[in-house]
């Protein structure tokens, strides 16, 4: 649920209301939920909202992800971990990134495909977790894609043209609301 910002109200029998300004798309969701609400005691979170991928730049993040694959013979996922790992973001919490510590003989892909590691000792290994690509916002999967299609063009692979990558990053703000991090 989105809102545009918030108010804090006293009611005349001293208790205190949280009144946030929901967008036009959230006034559903939050109908349901006050419909749901009755008896139950709630925890709320607020944060910044960050603007998700477009579905037009993921499908070109997989196409260029495919082309690299290709002219470099390997799996198109294989190649697109790589550029996770790469040029993606850091999964992490209030600044403080993910990391898991598994024994020494488990194999982290069989159970989270974007990690490094990091360090180990005879026993363990530590990794530190990457975001998957539908949890990065437009800013970061901006990232994503502009580090891919450097990697194309070094490759003498087509890319869009640089004009058309911005338009395509300014449909998202446009949809999302200004990103401008990029």
């Amino acid at each position: 649920m989105k809102t545009t910002g918030f108010d804090l109200r006293r009611t005349y029998s001293g208790d205190w209301e949280l009144v946030c300004l929901l967008t036009k798309d959230s006034i559903q969701e939050a109908m349901r939920l006050i419909d749901g609400a009755k008896g139950k005691t709630f925890e709320l979170t607020a944060k910044v909202f960050r603007a998700k991928r477009t579905l037009q730049a993921n499908a070109y993040f997989h196409t260029l992800c495919n082309k690299l694959a290709t002219a470099l013979g390997v799996d198109d996922d294989e190649m697109k971990t790589h550029l996770v790992l790469k040029y993606g973001k850091v999964a992490e919490i209030d600044g403080v990134p993910f990391t898991i510590t598994i024994p020494k003989e488990g194999n982290i892909t069989e159970y989270y495909r974007y990690a490094r590691w990091i360090e180990g000792d005879e026993c363990t290994d530590t990794y530190i977790l990457y975001k998957q690509t539908h949890t990065l916002n437009s800013t970061e999967f901006a990232r994503l894609i502009g580090g891919t299609v450097e990697d194309c063009r070094e490759l003498g692979i087509e890319t869009l043209p640089p004009d058309d990558l911005e338009r395509m990053y300014a449909q998202a703000d446009a949809i999302y609301g200004d990103t401008k991090e990029r």
